[in-house]
C-alpha cells in the first residue's frame, strides 16, 4: 500500500472528516425534521435522555482507547508489528469486558428510570426504548470497535471516517423511510444498532487486509511492565473521562429530573446544531492527532510548540467565528426550521454558545495533552470539576432552570480546567511559560464579545418585523462576512495567520496555477 507523509495523512483525514461531518449535519437535520413530524416532542426527550444515560455508562471505558492509541505511536513509527499485535490482543480482551460491564450497569438502572424523569412522557415502552439504546452501546464494544484505533494511530483516520460517512448515509435513509412508513421509534433505534455493528465489521475486515503481518506473529502477551504502564495511564484518564462525562452528558439528565423531559426535547434541538458544528471543527485537530503522535514519538517535544501555537490560533478563529454565528442565528434558525413553539429563551442560546466556545478552546489543549502523553499529571482535577458541575447544576436549576444548568457547566470549567490545562501543557509538555498564552485570551475574549454584540444588534434590526426566510438569509450573509473581516483586520500580521496564508498562496494556489500553465 502506498505510504503518505504526515502532511498528506493530516490533509486526507481533515478532508474526509469535513465531508463526513457536513453530510452528518445535513442528514441529521433531515432526520430530525422527519422525526418531529412523525413522533411527539416526548420522543425527542426520550432520545436525548437515553443518549445521555448511556454516555454516563461509557465511563466503564475509562479512557482506555486513548491510552491504547498513544501506546501504538512508537511501535508504528518503529514498525514493531509484534508489539502492535500484543497491544491489539490486550485491547480486544479489555473491550469485551467493558461491553459486559456496561450491559450489567445499564440493566441495574432499569428499576430507577422513573427517578430520572420529572414529568413522565406520554408514551408507552419507555424502559424498552432504553434497553434498545443500551444494546446499541454494548454491541459496539463487542463487535470489533477496538480495530479502528490502529488506523487512528497509524495516521489513517480518514479510512475510518469514510466508513462513518457511508454508514451514516445508509442509517439516515433507512430511518427516514421507516419513520414515514411506520411512525415507530423502536424501528428507528434498531436501525441504529444494525448500522453500528455493520460499520465495525467492515472496519475490522479492512484492518485485517491492511495488516496481514499480524497473523505471522505468535506472541500475544504484552510484557507485564508495559501492561502496568498502560493501566497507569488508564487510571489517570479515568478521572479525565469522569470529568468530561459529568460536564457534557449530565445536563439532559438533570434537566429531565429537575425541569422536565419536554425541555430535554427542546434543548436537544439546540445541542444537535452546536454538536454538529463542533464535530465539523474538531476535524481540524482530530485529523492531526495521528500525525502529532507520530511527530512527538520521533522528534523533540520542545520543537512542537510552534505547531501548537499555529493549531491553537486556527482553532480560536474557527470557534470564535462559529460562536458569533450561533448566538446570532440559532433562535431564528429554530423558528424557521421547526416553528416558534420549539424556540427556547435567548439566555439558553447564550450559555449554549459559551459552552461551545469553551469546549473548542479545551479541544486543542486536550489534543496536545494526549499526543504528548500527559495523562498522569493533574489526574484528580477532573473529579473536582465533575463534582462542582453536578452540585452547581442542581442548585442553579432551582433558580434559572435550563439556563442555570448550562451556566453551571461553564462556571465549573472556569474554576479549574480553563487555567490549569493550558498551564500543564505549557509547563510539562513544552517547558515554556503559559503567561503569554493567557495574556492573548485577555484580549481575544473582549474582542469576540464586541463583535457578537454588534452582529446581534444588526440582526435584531433586520428581524424587527419578524423572522422570514429572506431576512434570515440576509443576516446569515452579514454574520458570515462581518466577523471574518474584523478578524482579518486584527490578525493579518499575526505569525500564525501568515503561516496559513502562505500555505494557501504557495502550496495550494501555486500548484493550481502551475498545473493550469502546463
Amino acid at each position: 500500500m502506498k505510504e503518505y507523509n504526515r502532511l498528506q495523512n493530516s490533509f486526507f483525514s481533515l478532508a474526509s472528516g469535513m465531508v463526513y461531518r457536513i453530510i452528518t449535519l445535513l442528514t441529521a437535520f433531515v432526520v430530525r425534521t422527519v422525526f418531529v413530524n412523525c413522533l411527539s416532542t416526548d420522543y425527542l426527550g426520550v432520545n436525548g435522555l437515553c443518549t445521555n444515560i448511556l454516555s454516563m455508562l461509557s465511563l466503564a471505558e475509562l479512557g482506555f482507547g486513548t491510552a491504547m492509541v498513544y501506546s501504538m505511536y512508537k511501535p508504528l513509527a518503529e514498525k514493531d508489528y509484534n508489539k502492535l499485535q500484543q497491544l491489539m490482543d490486550l485491547y480486544k480482551k479489555v473491550y469485551a469486558i467493558i461491553g459486559t460491564v456496561i450491559l450489567v450497569l445499564g440493566l441495574c438502572l432499569v428499576p430507577f428510570l422513573d427517578l430520572l424523569v420529572k414529568d413522565k412522557p406520554r408514551i408507552d415502552g419507555f424502559s424498552f426504548y432504553y434497553l434498545l439504546f443500551l444494546l446499541d452501546a454494548v454491541v459496539s464494544y463487542w463487535f470489533f470497535a477496538y480495530r479502528s484505533s490502529l488506523l487512528t494511530a497509524d495516521q489513517k483516520m480518514y479510512m475510518v471516517t469514510n466508513y462513518n460517512t457511508a454508514f451514516n448515509i445508509i442509517k439516515s435513509v433507512l430511518q427516514i423511510i421507516m419513520l414515514l412508513a411506520f411512525h415507530n421509534f423502536a424501528i428507528y433505534v434498531i436501525i441504529q444498532i444494525i448500522c453500528t455493528v455493520g460499520q465495525n465489521i467492515c472496519i475490522a475486515l479492512k484492518v485485517n487486509r491492511m495488516y496481514p503481518i499480524f497473523k505471522k506473529n505468535k506472541s500475544n502477551v504484552l510484557p507485564k511492565g508495559e501492561r502496568n504502564k498502560i493501566f497507569r495511564d488508564v487510571k489517570a484518564l479515568m478521572f479525565t473521562k469522569v470529568g468530561h462525562i459529568a460536564l457534557n452528558s449530565t445536563d439532559n439528565i438533570i434537566v429531565s429530573a429537575f425541569v422536565g423531559i419536554t425541555q430535554v426535547g427542546l434543548l436537544s434541538n439546540y445541542l444537535l446544531i452546536t454538536n454538529a458544528v463542533t464535530a465539523v471543527l474538531t476535524q481540524v485537530t482530530g485529523a492531526l492527532m495521528g500525525s502529532l503522535g507520530n511527530y512527538f514519538a520521533k522528534e523533540d517535544k520542545a520543537s512542537g510548540y510552534g505547531i501548537f501555537k499555529k493549531v491553537e490560533f486556527l482553532n480560536f478563529w474557527l470557534y470564535g467565528f462559529s460562536t458569533i454565528c450561533i448566538i446570532t442565528l440559532l433562535n431564528p434558525f429554530i423558528t424557521i426550521w421547526l416553528g416558534e413553539s420549539y424556540k427556547m429563551p435567548f439566555s439558553v442560546v447564550i450559555w449554549t454558545s459559551i459552552n461551545f466556545f469553551v469546549a473548542g478552546f479545551s479541544n486543542t489543549i486536550y489534543t496536545f495533552r494526549s499526543t504528548l502523553g500527559l495523562f498522569t499529571q493533574g489526574q484528580y482535577r477532573p473529579i473536582i470539576v465533575a463534582a462542582l458541575n453536578i452540585v452547581l447544576s442542581i442548585v442553579f436549576s432551582q433558580f434559572w432552570g435550563v439556563s442555570g444548568i448550562l451556566a453551571a457547566t461553564f462556571v465549573s470549567r472556569a474554576c479549574v480546567s480553563l487555567w490549569y490545562d493550558p498551564w500543564l501543557v505549557h509547563k510539562d509538555g513544552f517547558n515554556v511559560s503559559v503567561k503569554p498564552f493567557l495574556k492573548k485570551y485577555m484580549f481575544r475574549i473582549p474582542f469576540i464579545v464586541v463583535i457578537t454584540v454588534a452582529t446581534v444588534w444588526i440582526s435584531n434590526l433586520i428581524f424587527l418585523n419578524g423572522v422570514t426566510l429572506w431576512s434570515f438569509a440576509l443576516v446569515t450573509i452579514i454574520t458570515a462576512v462581518l466577523p471574518n473581516i474584523l478578524f482579518l483586520l486584527c490578525y493579518h500580521r499575526d505569525e500564525s495567520f501568515e503561516y496559513f496564508l502562505d500555505i494557501v498562496k504557495n502550496r495550494l494556489l501555486g500548484k493550481l496555477i502551475k498545473r493550469n500553465n502546463n
